[in-house]
């Protein structure tokens, strides 16, 4: 493990062909700080270095170094440095194909799902890291195993194996959220108005507000912002210019786009277009 006063910031996004083109991710942060979002996605990390602080729903957590955090998908979280000088760490996000994969090989009835955050195993950690740092380097079939033994081990120690709906809440709010999410993402360049969302639902602004509270964990500009990211990726992926990502997704510029795709992945569009053109 790194001293943490040493720390220098760096973002490094690469994706493993065979893994379902699992996105990883080693980075060192001092000032850069994750805004609410969420992820189709798990993510398990390991910080290396430095301590980050990070909320998942309504909890607070602290990762130090050794610390494995998780988060389920759907989850809003952020995160940000916990203490002055930042926080090293690598980062995986196994799809819902990877993971239905580890159910199977566990005989897990569903996709296994986490309760805390921060998994306090050492061991694990080490397993993880090493996988982490092998993949990518000669031997893929290796590094390909490893990281698979890395995530099964966890799943194991620390999944719960049945299916929750993460974000769940009240099935009023569940239920026109599905709504609010359609109508979002049919044009994500419209306008983003509550009251246009207030109509559709038969309810209130304020109800709209305590909707996306309840179901989502976040304000609606929050989610709109989520939804305009994940598009994003979408589109990069297929090879679209980055300004013309920019204006296919709501952003006022390719500069407004690359400060809000940084502080939900990390990386800017620019280095997320490279690691999955590699």
């Amino acid at each position: 493990m790194r001293n943490a006063s040493n720390l220098r910031e760096t973002a490094r996004l690469t994706r493993h062909p065979a893994l379902d083109g699992l996105e990883m991710l080693a980075a060192t942060y001092r000032d850069h700080a994750y805004a609410l979002h969420t992820h189709p996605t798990w993510v398990f990390g390991v910080v290396t270095a430095g301590v980050e602080r990070f909320r998942v729903g309504r909890t607070d957590n602290l990762a130090a170094p050794g610390s494995i955090l998780v988060v389920n998908p759907e989850e809003p979280h952020d995160g940000e440095k916990g203490c002055e000088a930042g926080w090293s760490y690598r980062t995986c996000y196994p799809s819902p194909g990877l993971m239905r994969e580890v159910a199977d090989e566990l005989e897990l009835t569903d996709l296994p799902m986490f309760t805390s955050a921060v998994l306090p195993a050492p061991d694990l950690a080490r397993s993880f890291l090493a996988a982490h740092a092998g993949a990518g380097a000669e031997g893929a079939v290796e590094s390909e195993a490893a990281m698979l033994v890395a995530l099964a081990a966890i799943v194991r120690r620390f999944g719960d194996g049945r299916a929750r709906a993460a974000g769940s809440g009240p099935s009023g709010s569940t239920g026109r959220l599905e709504l609010y999410d359609a109508m979002v993402g049919a044009d994500l360049t419209a306008p983003f108005r509550l009251s246009d969302l207030a109509e559709a639902a038969g309810v209130t602004r304020f109800q709209v507000i305590r909707d996306f509270k309840r179901a989502a964990g976040m304000t609606p500009g929050q989610y709109a912002r989520d939804r305009r990211v994940r598009r994003a990726c979408d589109l990069i992926g297929e090879g679209l210019p980055l300004a013309a990502v920019a204006a296919e997704t709501g952003f006022a510029d390719q500069s407004h786009m690359t400060r809000a795709f940084k502080t939900v992945k990390g990386v800017t569009p620019a280095a997320y277009r490279a690691a999955t053109a590699g």
